[in-house]
């Protein structure tokens, strides 16, 4: 008995010995400094409120502020005002999808929400994406609507009946482009279609469109593409979305459907409600709209410019958008920057808020490099040049805070580590 004491106690040394050798060693090999990487000399860093030069290492496609055992390049940035990379919060993308990926990475846009895209869609340009040399990307794959609401009528007018395309999207519009529900059943029926989307949906769109007058719209022809949702169908999507892990954002138009999308419990509201004439009191907020998705911590994405007109866009930023920005933003609703621009980039959205004089151009590079892209990805470290966040960001040739237009002077893109080429 004394003898087998003894062999259980040297046994139980040595294994003793051994976690604390392997504690030991995975500490040290924790403390131990990567071996190589990259010096980034002679810039100017975005510190979230102002530019600080300083020497930055990239090491394994992450921000290092301490040197590694050894330097294999050092780049000199010249005096470069270095920011986080420019993000979409609302767009939908096509095939083809290269010219787009040149035009993104031209633009600094690397991270992007596609809010609403078929799967079938989403597999035409899938395997360019999330790649060092393209950009981040995730979709809610088909959005949620009624018979003959809004988006299908977007949908219908890219592939004109006659052509193949267009007679088979026509044949398996439901559920293979768009979810057409009227009835919580019709819901439990199309969720498990929705769920086995290939690629997985990423989170889930619905589309409210005058909302407030859903019933007479309904039941109007006249009114197909210029309606959404029942908006009493928002509460039960939203809760088999959260179950099931997702997100969900809503499409609105009207002040009505925003409340509407607040009410169901969404977590984002994809537009600034507006973009009409007349008449303006249909699309503005109150402080009490604005108040409660302050509290129920929803997010807005502004596409001001989805019309492509700047004459038409700064006539509905004097009377519509800014009255509902400058609510929201007064509530704490944190805005997001999105374009809903088919064939162009943010860009334009960007510009398009910096002409309104609603942000300082501090404010608005925020916006844009920060917020935007923490919301869209937000399990990530981005949005931040520091120690131990992703190693992606722009070089400009000068100050944002000075003159915003410097956003478009981008000299050196940096993409998890990877140098870009530079733009075409």
């Amino acid at each position: 008995m004394p003898g087998s004491i003894r062999i259980r106690s040297s046994l139980f040394l040595a294994l003793l010995a051994l976690v604390l050798f392997t504690g030991f060693a995975a500490t040290s090999r924790a403390q131990t400094p990567a071996t190589h990487g990259v010096e980034y000399r002679g810039g100017r860093w975005f510190d979230g409120t102002r530019f600080v030069p300083r020497t930055v290492y990239v090491v394994d496609g992450l921000f290092r502020s301490r040197a590694p055992a050894r330097v294999d390049r050092v780049v000199d940035l010249a005096g470069g005002f270095v920011v986080p990379p420019f993000a979409d919060a609302h767009q939908h993308l096509y095939a083809p999808i290269e010219p787009t990926i040149r035009a993104y990475l031209r633009d600094g846009i690397f991270y992007v929400k596609d809010q609403a895209n078929a799967p079938l869609g989403r597999q035409a340009i899938h395997a360019a994406l999330n790649r060092p040399t393209s950009f981040d990307y995730l979709s809610a794959n088909q959005g949620w609507t009624s018979p003959g609401g809004h988006p299908v009528e977007v949908i219908l007018r890219a592939a004109p009946a006659g052509t193949p395309m267009g007679d088979m999207i026509r044949q398996r519009m439901d559920p293979d482009f768009a979810m057409l529900v009227d009835t919580p059943a019709d819901v439990a029926r199309h969720w498990p279609l929705f769920m086995a989307g290939t690629p997985r949906p990423d989170f889930v769109k619905v589309f409210l469109f005058y909302s407030e007058d859903h019933a007479r719209r309904r039941a109007d022809a006249r009114f197909e593409g210029n309606r959404g949702m029942d908006p009493a169908l928002v509460p039960v999507i939203v809760r088999l979305a959260h179950r099931a892990g997702l997100q969900v954002s809503a499409h609105v138009y009207t002040a009505a459907d925003f409340r509407a999308a607040v009410e169901g419990g969404v977590d984002q509201i994809a537009h600034l409600p507006g973009g009409h004439l007349s008449p303006d009191a249909t699309f503005l907020l109150t402080d009490a709209d604005a108040r409660r998705a302050a509290r129920r911590g929803v997010t807005v994405i502004t596409t001001i410019t989805q019309h492509g007109d700047a004459a038409l866009t700064d006539r509905l930023v004097r009377n519509q958008f800014a009255h509902n920005i400058r609510l929201l933003r007064r509530a704490g609703v944190p805005l997001l920057l999105g374009s809903d621009r088919f064939g162009d980039t943010a860009v334009t959205e960007a510009a398009a808020l910096a002409r309104s004089g609603l942000f300082t151009n501090l404010e608005l590079l925020r916006l844009w490099s920060v917020t935007t892209p923490r919301a869209i990805f937000p399990s990530r470290r981005i949005g931040r040049l520091a120690d131990g966040y992703e190693a992606s960001f722009l070089v400009l040739g000068g100050d944002p805070l000075a003159d915003f237009a410097n956003t478009r002077r981008i000299v050196r893109r940096v993409r998890q580590g990877v140098e870009l080429p530079p733009a075409r």
